[in-house]
């Protein structure tokens, strides 16, 4: 079933399985936020295996999937949105939040905004270093590439890189060819610019923080750098992996996801962070 919430940047569509009003006032809310240039097919397998116990919820972010019209993308107006929904519909619930890469540092937005509302949260692949540089260099070169984002060729080679599935390409494509140039562009300069907050320390929360090895160097030092500004967080780099983690090793993911919520000992191949 499908609902909206408005706010002023456009309705935000959570895809929320069927059932009755007494089984989710009972279960705890599970949030993924998907990455940048994707939406919310991104979660398809793990809301298959949490769906039973937990009240799933998998929004498309502004500028993103059902929302690709909507201007102008904002990590912050993003977080706005969370919150507000979570306090509307989840309130004296358990609530987990989980994201990636640009869900991810939205997640810590989240987190450092309001640290008396979530109680668990897995941060995966965020960064949270600025790259100012970095921005300056690209940003010439966005708008020469980004007719390359509605060619099916280059769409199949970004999906190989990133590792998703061959089920869900189709998706991928589409939201690949619907993503617009300024959202793109804005997402690109928020995602450079984004410092971790001084309050993050402040949450809550028990928080579970990954990394892929073989990411740049510049996002392990991220996560340990979250890890480290938190009492309550863990770190973990996952093994023979890019930034690709929820793609690749997707029975993994959710495997440590299900044991960090339910607060066991996380699979024995993730080495924690020091």
């Amino acid at each position: 079933m499908e609902k909206a919430v408005c706010s002023k940047s456009g309705c935000f569509f959570l895809y929320i399985r069927m059932v009755d009003k007494l089984s989710m006032d009972d279960k705890p809310v599970m949030i993924f936020l998907h990455g940048g240039g994707v939406s919310s097919w991104m979660w398809q397998e793990q809301v298959k295996t949490f769906k039973e116990a937990y009240d799933c919820y998998t929004p498309d972010l502004i500028g993103h999937g059902t929302r690709a019209h909507i201007q102008p993308f904002s990590m912050k107006e993003s977080a706005r949105e969370i919150i507000s929904w979570m306090e509307q519909h989840a309130h004296g619930r358990t609530k987990i939040l989980i994201g990636f890469s640009l869900g991810a540092q939205i997640a810590v937005e989240v987190l450092a905004s309001e640290p008396e509302l979530i109680d668990m949260a897995v941060i995966n692949s965020a960064l949270v270093m600025p790259l100012p540089w970095l921005h300056v260099m690209v940003r010439p070169i966005l708008p020469l590439t980004y007719p390359l984002l509605k060619k099916d060729w280059f769409i199949q080679l970004q999906a190989e890189k990133l590792g998703i599935p061959s089920h869900a390409v189709d998706h991928y494509a589409s939201d690949s060819k619907s993503l617009l140039k300024e959202t793109l562009q804005t997402m690109f300069q928020e995602n450079l610019h984004y410092k971790l907050p001084s309050t993050f320390q402040q949450t809550k929360a028990r928080i579970l923080v990954t990394v892929g090895e073989k990411e740049r160097g510049i996002m392990k030092r991220s996560a340990k750098k979250i890890t480290n500004a938190h009492p309550e967080a863990v770190g973990v780099i996952v093994p023979a992996i890019g930034h690709t983690f929820t793609f690749e090793r997707k029975e993994l993911f959710t495997e440590m996801i299900k044991r960090f919520v339910e607060m066991h000992d996380l699979p024995a191949e993730l080495r924690e962070i020091r």
